[in-house]
């Protein structure tokens, strides 16, 4: 005769997931306040009564242009999009964002115009997450496919599309 063993048997361990994606920081960003900067240096030398004075402007001009360059650089490389189970957490040294990710509904890659309080983008390129019924937030993580992978692992039910025309 068998004996039948009534242990209670634990449910299959499901891991959580945990994964880090770094913020990709397009270099371009920083060319247009390089070449403002330039030409504004331009125009205050030549506009200066002497050669010493033009040089003086343009040096005094260079430390608030620097102090703003590497602050943004800061910024921009300590953004981190974490999906730590069932939620995307946007993190930047000054603010942060969790979204459920079953509340996501869209993801579209383009170039876009972007508020400044919806944007945790360092990149000309972006993606559009729009979740809940109408929020809507801008990133640019480094590696995009595997960042929308993750996303549609966890929620099928995400739309994702492209712009044409679209490189890297």
């Amino acid at each position: 005769m068998t004996t039948m063993d009534n242990s209670i048997v634990p449910p299959p361990y499901i891991p959580k997931q945990h994964v880090v994606f770094r913020c990709k920081v397009d270099n371009r960003m920083y060319k247009w306040p390089i070449i403002m900067w330039c030409i504004f240096d331009v125009i205050i030398f030549i506009a200066a009564p002497t050669i010493l004075w033009g040089l003086f402007a343009v040096l005094w001009s260079a430390a608030p242009l620097l102090a703003v360059v590497l602050l943004a650089r800061y910024i921009w490389g300590n953004v981190t999009y974490v999906i730590d189970d069932n939620v995307l957490r946007i993190s930047t040294p000054l603010k942060s964002l969790a979204i459920n990710i079953d509340g996501i509904k869209k993801i579209r890659r383009g170039k876009f115009w972007v508020e400044s309080r919806r944007n945790y983008s360092a990149a000309y390129i972006k993606l559009r997450i729009i979740y809940d019924r109408s929020n809507y937030v801008y990133i640019s993580p480094e590696d995009e496919e595997s960042f929308v992978n993750t996303l549609q692992a966890i929620n099928p039910n995400i739309e994702y599309s492209s712009e044409r025309g679209l490189k890297s």
